[in-house]
């Protein structure tokens, strides 16, 4: 279990520590204090050496295989670092899991489009990009060749991996350190991912549990099935309703949707780290009370050690309100983690789950 993470020179970070870390972490803080860039930073640490993932995820969100204009992706290179006017920009992120620490430390020399993108970045000789073979020369913007956005060296301890960063895209995934999954707030419309979650339900048994406990809620739910089209194409997971009524998942409410992948992806990524924005979206305030048992007996269950953002105490409360009511004894694994962001740079504020009902209901405290 990840048990401590110390960011350097990622987003707003310059140097930032969350210690006590547990199995459930609940993010909170007011908006655009740097919720999502520590689920960002949990998730780079676990990509260990793979550039790739960090470009995929936190820098483009999916969108770098499909972007061919590289100042799109050179404006997301400099918005990642905290200090992009010093050539190598560098970023570290050291983890400590188990006991062990584990360090990344990422150098990045962005190409001469650098220069061109803004005219006011000069490097001295020290600093500058030293080797043609880093550079791609300014004349060629148009030209149909590959133009390289930066070279990305990622170093941990004797190893060290340098990757081209490009336009076309040409990166190739390597083996994460550890393994991770990021969730945003249209995860959820991913077709194969629910088609993968429904086939790891329907493999280990699991359906008919699954659906009992989305019921309680949604009673007009009978089940899922995979029912194929006519030609007997694959289709999409389909939602049976009460009155013999069949509506793919993806016509049902966001509610519904991110009820079945949330707790999906803990059966689908067994034994990972998940990392979950904006968990409560969706969710009806009478909904978040059973879902939030659900999603502490699935993560304990499958060895899944999540990550969380919100900005609704309201959702806290009834987190909170809810575990302490029927999974009393889970308390102890749930830690609530306040950011702020002061003069001195962001600070953070760990209290395991006890101490946060004592805060809210004994104080009636702002947790953010």
């Amino acid at each position: 279990m990840l048990e401590k993470l110390n960011v350097k020179g990622f987003r707003k970070y310059n140097d930032f520590t969350v210690f006590d870390l547990a199995n459930i972490n609940i993010v909170l803080g007011d908006n655009n204090v740097g919720k999502t860039s520590f689920l960002e930073a949990v998730y780079v640490w676990c990509c260990g050496c793979n550039a790739g993932s960090f470009v995929n995820i936190p820098l483009s969100r999916g969108r770098y295989g499909f972007i061919q204009q590289p100042f799109w992706v050179m404006e997301e290179l400099l918005s990642a670092v905290n200090d992009a006017q010093n050539v190598p920009m560098k970023m570290s992120f050291e983890g400590q899991f188990d006991g062990e620490q584990v360090c990344f430390e990422h150098a990045i020399w962005p190409s001469d489009l650098l220069g061109v993108y803004n005219s006011s970045y000069q490097y001295n000789n020290q600093n500058s990009l030293l080797s043609s073979e880093l550079t791609v020369n300014s004349n060629q913007m148009n030209s149909n060749q590959t133009k390289l956005i930066a070279k990305w060296q990622i170093t941990q301890g004797e190893q060290s991996v340098i990757t081209d960063i490009t336009i076309p895209a040409n990166l190739i995934a390597s083996k994460f350190y550890r393994p991770v999954k990021f969730i945003d707030l249209w995860s959820h419309t991913i077709i194969l991912d629910n088609q993968q979650i429904y086939s790891a339900l329907k493999r280990e048994q699991k359906l008919q549990k699954f659906t009992d406990e989305l019921k309680k809620v949604f009673p007009d739910i009978l089940g899922f099935d995979m029912i194929p089209y006519p030609d007997g194409s694959t289709a999409p997971v389909s939602v049976i309703m009460s009155g013999d009524k069949v509506l793919p998942l993806y016509a049902c409410g966001d509610g519904v949707q991110r009820w079945f992948y949330i707790l999906g992806i803990m059966i689908l990524y067994k034994n990972s780290i998940i990392c979950i924005d904006e968990i409560d979206t969706g969710l009806h305030y009478k909904a978040q009370a059973e879902f939030s048992v659900n999603l502490v007996d699935y993560a304990l269950k499958n060895g899944v050690q999540l990550f969380v953002t919100t900005h609704n105490i309201e959702f806290v409360d009834a987190f909170l309100d809810a575990v302490n009511d029927k999974r009393n004894d889970k308390m102890d694994k749930i830690r609530v983690i306040t950011l702020k962001d002061t003069v001195d740079g962001i600070t953070s504020r760990t209290m395991n789950a006890r101490e946060a009902v004592e805060v809210r209901g004994n104080y009636n405290l702002e947790l953010r």
